[in-house]
C-alpha cells in the first residue's frame, strides 16, 4: 500500500493510503476505471478518526498539480474535493513557508458524521507530501 500525508507527527496528521484501483483490470469506462480504494487515517490534538473511502485518480492528479503551484509560490490554495464528499481538504500558504491544512472528513458517503480538522506545516513537510503524493500517481496513474 502506498501512502501520502501532510503533518509531522501522530497527533498531528493526515494520511492517505492508497490501496489500488477498485477494479484491477480496465473496463474500458474512463470513470470506473479511475476510482481508488483508501484509506483515511487523521490524527488532530485528541481527536482521531479512520475509515475507507473512493477517490477518483483524477481528483488526486488535479490536487497534485494544485499543490506544486503552492510548493513553488508559497501563497494560494490548493483544493483536494473529493465526488463521494469524504475528505474535503485546501492547503493555503501564507508566502512566508506555513501551510494550513483544513478540511472535514465524512466517515461514509452522504453521512452527517463530521470531523472538521485544521493542520499547520512548512515548505519542507509540503515538500515530502508533494513527492509521496507523486509517487502514488506514478504506480496508479489516470488511466485513458
Amino acid at each position: 500500500m502506498m501512502s501520502f500525508a501532510f503533518g509531522g507527527h501522530e497527533r498531528e496528521r493526515l494520511q492517505i493510503a492508497v490501496a489500488g484501483y477498485e477494479r484491477p483490470t480496465p473496463c474500458g469506462d474512463d470513470h470506473d476505471d479511475n476510482w481508488l480504494t483508501v484509506h483515511v487515517t487523521l490524527q488532530c490534538g485528541a481527536f482521531e478518526g479512520r475509515f475507507d473511502a473512493a477517490f477518483l485518480t483524477h481528483e488526486l492528479q488535479s490536487f497534485h498539480v494544485q499543490l506544486q503551484h503552492l510548493y513553488r509560490t508559497l501563497v494560494g490554495t490548493a483544493q483536494l474535493r473529493t465526488l463521494e464528499g469524504q475528505l474535503q481538504c485546501t492547503a493555503t500558504g501564507d508566502g512566508r513557508g506555513h501551510v494550513r491544512i483544513t478540511g472535514v472528513a465524512t466517515d461514509e458517503p452522504g453521512g452527517d458524521r463530521h470531523l472538521a480538522f485544521a493542520l499547520d506545516i512548512d515548505q519542507t513537510q509540503l515538500h515530502a507530501s508533494l513527492q509521496s503524493l507523486a509517487s502514488v500517481l506514478q504506480a496508479f496513474p489516470v488511466r485513458h
